[in-house]
C-alpha cells in the first residue's frame, strides 16, 4: 500500500492514528462491496476474510508501535546531540522558526513524489514537538536565532586572586567590565589613663576628661572596583562599616574616572581632599596604629567634587581638586555655602620607586627619598560638617576648642565666616629597612567674621610630625618611635609615642599586629577613628589587628 511506503517519511504519531482509522472502518468497507444477494454461506466466508484482515491489522499496529518507539529514541538521541556546540548534528544557522510556505508548484501539489502533507520545508519534529524536544516554542527568549554562532564561546575571563577578588578579561578591548572585591578592616583595643579630670576650652567650658577601655572596629571596608564599557573607564564603590560613630555602616568613597594618560586621569565623586601626606597615604600604611596627632588636627576630611592625578614626568606625581568645602562629609544640600575648596598635592621621588608608606618594608636596597608638598584654601561660611561622622575632623584652635564655639574668640561672640589656607612640605627616606619621615604643617585662618566684633581677623597655628622605624627582622618585626606637636595663640599640644609593628605574611603586608603607646599632653585633636579625643592629657595604649585583602 502507498501508506506503507510512506512510513518512513510520516511522522509516527499519524501513522498510529491511520492504522486505528483502517481498523474500525475496515468491516464496513468490506461489506458494502458485496453483491445484495449473496447468501449465508457468503457471509461466513466474508467475516473470515475479515478476521483475517484484523489479524493482519494488529499485526501491523504491533510493528507500527515499535517503529515508533524506534523513532521516538532516536529523535531523543538527535536532540540530545543538537544542544551540544559541535556536534555534527547541530547546525548553526538553522532556526526552529516556522519558515513561510514556499510559492513553488513543487512544494503546493502532491505529484506522488511529495510528502502526503505540505511541510513548508521543516521536519515532521518540528511540527509535532515530542517531550525529548526543547520547549523553545514556548519560550522564544530561548531561541536559537539566524546568524547565532553555537561555536563561538563568550570572550575567556581570569576569575582569581590578584590583590583581591578578581574577575577579568583577557581582552578588555572586546569586553571591557572588571569587577575587583577588597576587603580592609581593623579592630583594636583602646586603654587611656587620664592624668587630669577636666579641661577648659577658650570660650571657658568645662569638659570632663574620661579613661577608655573598649575593644572597637575604627575602620572597616568592602570595596568594589573595575572598569566599564571602555577600558579607560573606571569606578569605585568604597562602603565603610566601623563602631565609632553614629553612622556605623556608610560610603565612604566613590567615583567614576577617565584615563587619558599616565600624565592625567580625571575623577568625578568623593574622596579625600588632598591636604597633606600622611592624610592621602592609606591608613593601611600608617607607621603606628593609626594617623599622628598632628595630622588629625591640620588635616581636611573628604568632600564632593572633581580631580585629577599623574605622572606627568618619571617621579613626579600630582593630586589636584575642586571640591565643595574643607569638612563636609555628610553636609545636606541645603547646608552648602557656595564657595568652592581648592586643594592640591605634589611629590617626587628622584631615585626610584619609593613604595607605599613610612616603613620599609620594600627593603630597598638603595636609598629611596620623596619630597613633597600640599596646599589647600577654603572658604567657609555657617557651622562646620557633623563631627560624628567617621572621618570628619572639626578645626580648632590649637588648645582643642572649636573654632565655630560661641565665645571661643569674643564673649558672646560665633565665628560664622572664616577662609582657611593650608601648607603642609613633607619630607621621607628609606633604606635597606629603616624609615624616617617628616611633615610640617602651616594653618593660616584668615579673613574672620563674626555675629559680633572679633579680636583679630586671623589666627596662624602650626605643627609637624617626626617618626621613625627600623626593621630589626626584614619584613617581620618593625620598632618605632613619633612625636608631633601643634602649637598656637590659645597654646601647645604634643605627643610622644612609641611601638612595635608585626607582619604575620612572609613577605606581604595584609595581615599586621600593632601596639602602640602615647603620652599626650594637652591634646588639641579629636576625630573617632584614631582614639583622640580634645583636652586628654595621659596615656594612650591602643593594640590592633589589621588585616586587608
Amino acid at each position: 500500500m502507498r501508506l506503507w511506503s510512506l512510513q518512513g517519511r510520516i511522522p509516527s504519531t499519524l501513522q498510529c492514528s491511520l492504522a486505528v482509522l483502517l481498523f474500525v472502518s475496515s468491516p464496513h468497507i468490506v461489506l458494502a462491496q458485496l453483491p445484495a444477494d449473496s447468501g449465508e454461506a457468503g457471509s461466513l466466508s466474508i467475516i473470515e476474510t475479515t478476521e483475517q484482515r484484523l489479524m493482519r491489522l494488529e499485526e501491523s499496529q504491533s510493528l507500527l508501535i515499535d517503529q515508533n518507539r524506534q523513532l521516538t529514541m532516536e529523535l531523543k538521541r538527535l536532540s540530545a546531540q543538537s544542544v551540544q556546540p559541535g556536534s555534527p548534528e547541530s547546525n548553526s544557522n538553522t532556526s526552529p522558526l516556522a519558515l513561510p510556505p514556499s510559492t513553488s508548484p513543487s512544494a503546493a501539489e502532491n505529484d506522488g513524489s511529495a510528502p502526503f502533507f505540505n511541510t513548508y520545508g521543516r521536519p515532521p519534529e518540528n511540527i509535532f514537538p515530542s517531550s525529548a524536544i526543547d520547549t523553545s516554542a514556548e519560550f522564544p527568549l530561548e531561541r536559537q536565532l539566524p546568524g547565532t554562532n553555537s561555536k563561538k564561546s563568550g570572550p575567556p575571563y581570569y576569575v582569581g586572586f590578584d590583590r583581591g577578588f578578581v574577575i577579568r578579561p583577557l581582552d578588555k578591548a572586546e569586553s571591557p567590565f572588571e569587577l575587583k572585591i577588597n576587603g580592609q578592616s581593623q579592630i583594636r583595643y583602646t586603654d587611656f589613663s587620664r592624668d587630669v579630670t577636666n579641661w577648659t576650652d577658650s570660650a571657658g567650658n568645662v569638659f570632663p576628661v574620661s579613661d577608655v577601655n573598649s575593644f572597637q572596629i575604627p575602620r572597616g571596608r568592602i570595596i568594589y572596583s573595575g572598569i566599564l564599557f571602555k577600558p579607560e573607564l573606571s569606578y569605585n564603590l568604597n562602603i565603610d562599616y566601623n563602631t565609632v560613630s553614629n553612622r556605623q555602616i556608610n560610603f565612604r568613597a566613590f567615583w567614576l574616572a577617565w584615563r587619558f594618560s599616565r600624565a592625567m586621569t580625571v575623577y568625578a565623586g568623593q574622596s579625600k581632599v588632598p591636604g597633606g601626606r600622611e592624610w592621602l597615604a592609606s591608613f593601611v600604611n600608617t607607621l603606628g596604629a593609626d594617623r599622628s596627632m598632628a595630622t588629625t588636627f591640620f588635616r581636611p576630611s573628604l568632600s564632593q567634587g572633581i580631580w585629577m592625578t599623574g605622572e606627568p614626568a618619571d617621579g613626579l606625581f600630582y593630586h589636584a581638586m575642586i571640591s565643595n568645602g574643607f569638612n563636609t562629609l555628610g553636609t545636606a544640600t541645603n547646608q552648602l555655602n557656595t564657595f568652592m575648596s581648592f586643594s592640591g598635592s605634589i611629590w617626587w621621588e628622584p631615585w626610584g620607586d619609593f613604595g607605599g608608606g613610612y616603613s620599609d618594608f620594600e627593603w630597598h636596597a638603595e636609598p629611596a627619598v620623596r619630597v613633597g608638598a600640599s596646599a589647600t584654601y577654603s572658604p567657609e561660611q555657617g557651622p562646620q560638617g557633623s563631627p560624628n561622622l567617621p572621618e570628619n575632623s572639626d578645626l580648632r584652635f590649637s588648645d582643642g576648642t572649636l573654632i565655630t564655639e560661641t565665645g571661643a574668640l569674643a564673649p558672646g561672640v560665633t565665628l560664622n565666616k572664616y577662609q582657611i589656607g593650608l601648607t603642609s612640605l613633607d619630607l621621607a627616606y628609606k633604606h635597606r629597612g629603616f624609615g624616617v619621615s617628616g611633615e610640617l604643617y602651616l594653618q593660616d585662618l584668615f579673613g574672620l567674621s563674626g555675629d559680633g566684633p572679633l579680636p583679630n581677623s586671623s589666627v596662624f597655628q602650626y605643627g609637624g610630625v617626626v617618626q621613625t622605624g627600623n626593621f630589626i627582622v626584614p619584613q617581620k618585626c618593625e620598632p618605632y618611635a613619633r612625636f608631633s606637636g601643634v602649637t598656637g595663640p590659645s597654646g601647645t599640644g604634643s605627643e610622644y609615642a612609641g611601638g612595635l609593628n608585626w607582619f604575620f605574611l612572609p613577605g606581604k603586608q595584609n595581615l599586621r599586629f600593632t601596639l602602640d603607646a602615647a603620652w599626650l599632653n594637652q591634646n588639641p585633636a579629636d576625630q573617632n577613628r584614631t582614639g583622640y579625643v580634645a583636652g586628654q592629657t595621659g596615656l594612650l595604649i591602643r593594640s590592633q589587628i589589621q588585616l586587608f585583602f
